[in-house]
């Protein structure tokens, strides 16, 4: 089940974003996301209402930009990552998105990889942007 997030998941949330995340959101960014009217934040539970995974972007004017996404390690590669993506884009459509942006650490290969097969492709590098040491792909998918 794929529902909307809200403050009482924050604490949650940013548990998870820490598992693999070395830029981690606080459970306040967490809390500003579920609070501003521009952002949306999914949460991907199992039957036993256990997070398997989240997702976060921002919606200005016709654009998105996704800003987290994250798997449970115990739920990595069961399809997680691909559905909460599928609503991000239903999201886009019923919005007339016209562009979704992203930004991924450049050894994170894998998560560029599901992003490539979701139509993303790279469009500029950013040198030394994360904590000034690596650089971040920035990606782009025209809806």
């Amino acid at each position: 089940m794929i529902r909307v997030a809200n403050v009482s998941d924050c604490v949650a949330l940013a548990e998870l974003d820490s598992y693999d995340n070395p830029s981690a959101w606080t459970v306040k960014q967490f809390q500003a996301a579920c609070e501003s009217v521009h952002d949306s934040v999914l949460i991907h539970e199992n039957e036993y209402g256990e997070c398997m995974g989240f997702i976060v972007w921002q919606t200005i004017c016709d654009e998105m930009e996704l800003h987290l996404i994250a798997t449970a390690p115990k739920f990595r590669r069961q399809g997680v990552a691909s559905a909460l993506l599928a609503q991000m884009f239903q999201a886009a459509r019923h919005q007339q998105i016209s562009r979704i942006l992203l930004e991924v650490r450049v050894s994170n290969v894998v998560a560029q990889t599901l992003y490539t097969q979701f139509g993303f492709h790279e469009i500029a590098l950013r040198k030394r942007y994360y904590n000034n040491t690596e650089d971040a792909v920035i990606m782009e998918k025209i809806c």
